[in-house]
């Protein structure tokens, strides 16, 4: 009867046991996470919507897209968040260059990872000549 008991307990504890090592895969990184650490990589300056008047303006702007914009004759490029961080980011036309750069070349980087996972996978190897 001992047995019965420990299968029982192990049925009771597996599925916590399995949650709990699912969940030692760390923590999803959030779009928008990544999309600041790009635009901050890129050049663009971080800046906190402090007034009413700022955070009102940046909610009627296109939310997490980068936007072009003239600020006193200056031209622009704005990323606003106005519902989580409240912030928005801008830069020049230079930045917004390096931050289109910089998407490229991730792009190609996870294309050649891709490739090279493919070359190094058995199966993607030469097939055996079938005609013997």
């Amino acid at each position: 009867m001992e047995w019965i008991l420990r299968i029982r307990i192990l049925a009771i504890l597996a599925p916590g046991l399995i949650m709990a090592l699912a969940g030692c895969g760390g923590a999803p990184v959030s779009k928008t996470f990544k999309a600041e650490e790009a635009l901050a990589a890129a050049g663009f300056q971080l800046k906190m919507a402090d007034t009413p008047a700022k955070l009102d303006r940046i909610r009627r702007m296109p939310q997490k897209q980068v936007v072009r914009g003239m600020i006193k004759d200056r031209e622009v490029y704005i990323w606003a968040d106005g519902e989580g961080c409240e912030c928005y980011y801008v830069g020049t036309r230079q930045n917004d260059e390096q931050l289109r750069h910089n998407q490229r070349e991730e792009k190609a980087d996870r294309r050649i990872d891709w490739y090279n996972a493919q070359h190094d996978d058995p199966l993607w190897q030469t097939p055996p000549d079938w005609d013997d």
